[in-house]
């Protein structure tokens, strides 16, 4: 929206003119400015997403200059500010518009943008940067071309324009992420590691490179690179916190507690002191069962920042293992209440209300979790439990067969529902599911084995089709 017209003032005289400006909102005294002079200040304060500027800029605009062809694209920049591209396009589409001015395309293709017209809205920029010629203004509009092709899907089209639309101008690391997405929907995640190469050698200084070279790598599960990755960024400045954050976040992941324990250390010693590495620097003391180190991490967490999730759930979950249920619910329903998406704290809670015997609790957080992915297949398993708890083996098979009809054939709940055949007696039904689970997921049976080790292994039809899925497997 709008690009920076060098050819009508420098960056000192623009710097000159937004003085003087607020000097005078200071004093309360505005006086005459040119039309082409607010345009730029509006621009400047578009950038600085300081609306009420632009709307006491666009209000002298209108006051001073109503008759100018100018003040339609004033206008129009002042609704597009506020993303109200509906009445941003009534100005746009005013017969006195400079149709040749670069500034007019490019806030006409924003306003299409963010009215899902993204074929015009490309037709529109490609028209400015036409009128631009070689105006480096025209690698902004770049980048949004490229924006407007993700969203068309049109993958190879968006790589392109995305490249072309490098700068310095807009954040390095939003648009290395928007390169590395197309790259991964056309399936070429490894090709995004060769791109960001050569960034960094262009540029091996640029922690924007490095670290989306890390972020690259974790998405092809790649962890230790990526962690390698993350420490270049760290060589570089020694203070960036979120290769800090990345790198313990991983090493958790992959249960190195103590790597996790000495980088959050070299965090701190760098004064690098936020509320999500105390919470990781906790979580790895409990898994290494120093739970009143973990406590008291978890706490200064809390002194930071008292709405961070992960303090309450690390909490939480300290409880969950002291076998304290009810303080275990506390902490994760406020978890729960900080960060409503998280499947995780929910499936904890609905553990812990089990072994407090508050089932309709229990259901109600399975309700919440179906609503937000219902192609869980825990979720199928948890909601059998729940129901067998309460002896209501209707509802438990209920569960598990809307679970195979949502999700089709799962060896997990195959075996759930032959063990349950078989406790009803239904031993045709019961060695039927058992078989296809096996035909499925041999590596299930040992699970399937443990929910009644006694009964099972005692069941010679059960232990003959188990021997025969044995065999089939150790041939093969």
């Amino acid at each position: 929206m709008g690009f920076d017209d060098d050819s009508f003032l420098d960056d000192y005289e623009i710097q000159e003119l937004i003085e003087r400006f607020e000097n005078q909102l200071e004093n309360d005294r505005l006086s005459y400015f040119d039309v082409d002079e607010l345009n730029i200040m509006i621009d400047y304060y578009i950038q600085q997403d300081d609306i009420e500027k632009i709307n006491i800029l666009a209000d002298m605009a209108m006051k001073y200059h109503s008759e100018s062809p100018v003040i339609y694209n004033i206008m129009a920049k002042k609704y597009l500010s506020v993303q109200d591209a509906r009445n941003a396009l009534k100005y746009l589409k005013e017969e006195d518009n400079n149709t040749e001015d670069p500034d007019y395309h490019v806030n006409l293709g924003y306003c299409y943008g963010l009215l899902d017209r993204h074929k015009e809205s490309i037709t529109a920029y490609k028209k400015a940067i036409k009128l631009l010629g070689d105006n480096e203004g025209v690698v902004d509009i770049y980048g949004s071309i490229g924006t407007e092709y993700m969203i068309l899907r049109d993958y190879e089209n968006a790589l392109y324009y995305l490249k072309k639309g490098l700068n310095d101008n807009i954040d390095y690391s939003e648009q290395y992420m928007q390169i590395m997405n197309c790259y991964f929907y056309l399936d070429r995640g490894f090709e995004s590691v060769d791109f960001l190469k050569g960034e960094i050698d262009k540029n091996p200084h640029s922690i924007h490179a490095w670290m989306s070279l890390g972020n690259c790598y974790l998405r092809l599960h790649l962890l230790e690179k990526a962690i390698e990755q993350y420490e270049f960024a760290l060589a570089i400045d020694q203070h960036y916190e979120k290769a800090y954050i990345n790198i313990a976040t991983i090493n958790n992941e992959l249960d190195k507690y103590q790597d996790t324990i000495d980088i959050v250390e070299e965090a701190f010693r760098n004064n690098v002191k936020k509320p999500i590495l105390y919470c990781l620097y906790g979580e790895a003391h409990a898994k290494t069962g120093m739970k009143l180190e973990a406590i008291n991490n978890f706490k200064k967490a809390l002194e930071l920042d008292e709405n961070i999730a992960e303090a309450y759930a690390g909490l939480g979950f300290i409880f969950c293992e002291d076998e304290n249920h009810k303080s275990a619910v506390k902490f994760l329903k406020k978890a729960h209440e900080l960060a409503p998406f998280n499947t995780d704290y929910l499936f904890v809670l609905v553990e812990e209300n089990n072994k407090l015997g508050k089932y309709k609790t229990s259901v109600k957080y399975l309700k919440e979790i179906e609503e937000l992915y219902p192609y869980d297949v825990n979720l199928y398993i948890a909601f059998m439990e729940v129901y067998i708890l309460q002896d209501d083996i209707d509802k438990a098979v209920k569960y598990i067969e809307k679970g195979l009809e949502r999700l089709g054939r799962q060896a997990s709940l195959l075996y759930r529902l032959a063990f349950i055949n078989f406790i009803n007696e239904e031993e045709q039904l019961g060695l039927m599911n058992l078989e296809e689970a096996l035909e499925l997921d041999t590596d299930g049976l040992q699970e399937f084995i443990d929910f009644d080790p006694v009964y099972i292994l005692n069941n010679d039809n059960i232990v003959n089709l188990i021997n025969e899925y044995k065999n089939k497997k150790s041939n093969n």
